[in-house]
């Protein structure tokens, strides 16, 4: 099989695989669910000490929390789980008769882990939502909530994330075909070893460079560099990175490309 994309064989191969595997999606969208669900229990769940409501004026509840979380933790589950897209075409009947490319494997996983999960979260994010709202404001008069899109999407990229939905999401999809077995907690695993060691070279770069500083602290997110530094005289200085334009140029689009292009290089080693 060469490496040639055809867009017909692609769609009976989509189909294929929607037919046979149709209950994990199921499961999927209602994981999915009762994730929104869980967010909103802990998002209201403040609102039950009485004491504590009744000093309110109003509640400000910001639903887009768990959109933004759940895409995130979807995009890393599919992606995790891509390895059953990318298996060999020799292990079933069907994969007989109806041979795919390499890259017609990978756009097949990649539109899973990716896009369509992130439009399923969407949808059922906004469903729930559209259902619980009329209970939450029955049951806690002082709530407001706002759907303010515009904002929620500067927040994606303030709040680094991108990062998660796409350079991470490319790890969990390598990850997938490294690890065999448990490759989603493989992946976090390393992941966050990957995570800490960054965190520890940025904090001893740092204090080199800031040699008065007695303390120095940065976040552990692979995003932006937001620093607070203490220095000798009790100087209590916070410091906002110059480098937010290349940072994500690197989280968003390097990385994942980087992470994208050695998934495909893996698939292609297995099929050989």
């Amino acid at each position: 099989m060469n490496d040639l994309f055809d867009i017909r064989r692609f769609g009976l191969y989509a189909r294929k695989e929607f037919r046979e595997n149709w209950k994990v999606y199921a499961l999927f969208a209602v994981g999915i669910m009762v994730m929104q669900l869980v967010f909103i229990y802990l998002l209201c769940k403040p609102l039950e000490n009485k004491f504590y409501y009744d000093q309110l004026n109003s509640y400000q509840l910001n639903s887009f929390v768990g959109l933004f979380n759940s895409a995130v933790i979807a995009t890393w589950i599919s992606g995790s789980y891509a390895y059953s897209y990318f298996s060999s075409s020799s292990k079933t009947l069907s994969s007989l008769t109806l041979p795919v490319s390499p890259l017609e494997r990978f756009c097949f996983a990649w539109l899973l882990t990716i896009p369509l999960s992130l439009i399923i979260t969407a949808i059922l994010w906004r469903v729930t939502w559209f259902f619980g709202i009329p209970f939450i404001l029955s049951t806690f008069p002082k709530v407001i909530i706002r759907m303010d899109y515009e904002k929620a999407f500067r927040n994606v990229v303030e709040e680094s994330l991108a990062i998660g939905v796409f350079g991470i999401s490319g790890a969990f999809m390598l990850g997938s075909l490294v690890f065999r077995k448990y490759s989603f907690f493989k992946t976090l695993a390393v992941g966050l070893g990957a995570i800490l060691l960054l965190y520890a070279f940025q904090q001893k770069a740092l204090e080199i460079i800031l040699p008065n500083a007695v303390k120095v602290i940065t976040s552990p997110y692979p995003g932006f560099i937001h620093t607070t530094v203490h220095t000798i005289s009790k100087l209590y200085i916070q410091v906002g990175s110059t480098l937010e334009l290349p940072y994500l140029i690197w989280w968003v689009g390097c990385l994942p490309v980087i992470l994208w292009v050695a998934t495909y290089l893996k698939i292609k080693e297995k099929e050989v």
